[in-house]
């Protein structure tokens, strides 16, 4: 018989981690804000971010009298980019799709229901900057990475997740129910790539798709994006989603090999 797994969890380090996650959406918050948002006393709040000042994971502005991520976290995003072997081995592959569609070219992995952006190459034209940025995260259900991500996760965990968390709608295109989702979902596993047809940012088109790893399980995915007012129709521009495609089943075999070689890469 295979023992229960026991779960731990400290209560203090508990709380610094979720100061430090709201503060990982790049506002500088008052003391107040946080403590309220938390629902934890200011006293508690004030000694949580006056030990992550301390150890520079948090850093105090004077001027806006809030907080804000301080340098150590720069320091830890940096290790892990630099050591990121996934994205080492993908990155020769995305600077080969930037440069043949000359648009803005993402990777990102899955966190719970939220893309990760590990890599972004922008593009190489005048106009179609967006606002994703490395180490940002979107929402899985309304990207093209996202969909490339989720459509292989098991359909009742989709389900469940988002009849709990609901569908925040960002633009009168974004996915309104999950039957919606789930169908979309089934579609990209069928055609092998995901859309986001100005679902997430309005005049911003993209098609992803899956980079799978030795036991065929989805380890990340990539996508190319650019404005809708130049990629028109991306459902018809069978050369920019053919791009994407060839780009991940490369770099989806780079990793087998490199698996095959030593490197153990994590689901």
């Amino acid at each position: 018989m295979v023992a229960s797994k026991v779960s731990y969890n400290v209560r203090a380090l508990d709380r610094a981690i979720r100061i430090l996650d709201m503060l990982a959406e790049g506002k500088t918050l008052k003391l107040n804000q946080l403590s309220q948002q938390l629902g934890m006393s200011t006293s508690t709040t004030y000694r949580i971010l006056e030990t992550l000042t301390n150890h520079q994971y948090v850093a105090h502005n004077e001027r806006k009298r809030g907080y804000s991520l301080g340098i150590r976290c720069l320091e830890l995003a940096r290790e892990y980019y630099a050591n990121n072997d996934i994205r080492l081995i993908a990155s020769p592959e995305l600077v080969i799709l930037r440069d043949q569609t000359r648009e803005t070219v993402h990777m990102g992995i899955l966190d719970q229901m939220w893309v990760v952006y590990l890599e972004k190459l922008q593009g190489l034209h005048a106009v179609g900057i967006m606002s994703s940025r490395i180490g940002s995260r979107s929402p899985a259900y309304c990207t093209a990475l996202g969909k490339a991500l989720i459509a292989y996760k098991d359909v009742e965990e989709v389900r469940s997740h988002y009849q709990q968390a609901g569908l925040k709608v960002f633009t009168p295109s974004t996915l309104k129910t999950v039957e919606e989702l789930l169908a979309e979902l089934e579609r990209v596993r069928e055609q092998g790539f995901a859309l986001d047809l100005e679902e997430h940012e309005p005049d911003v088109v993209c098609v992803g798709a899956p980079i799978f790893n030795e036991q065929g399980n989805v380890c990340a995915a990539i996508s190319t994006s650019g404005p809708a007012s130049r990629l028109g129709k991306l459902k018809e521009d069978q050369k920019l989603i053919d791009c994407t495609l060839e780009a991940a089943r490369r770099i989806s075999r780079k990793l087998k090999n490199q698996i095959k070689d030593g490197i153990v890469f994590p689901d």
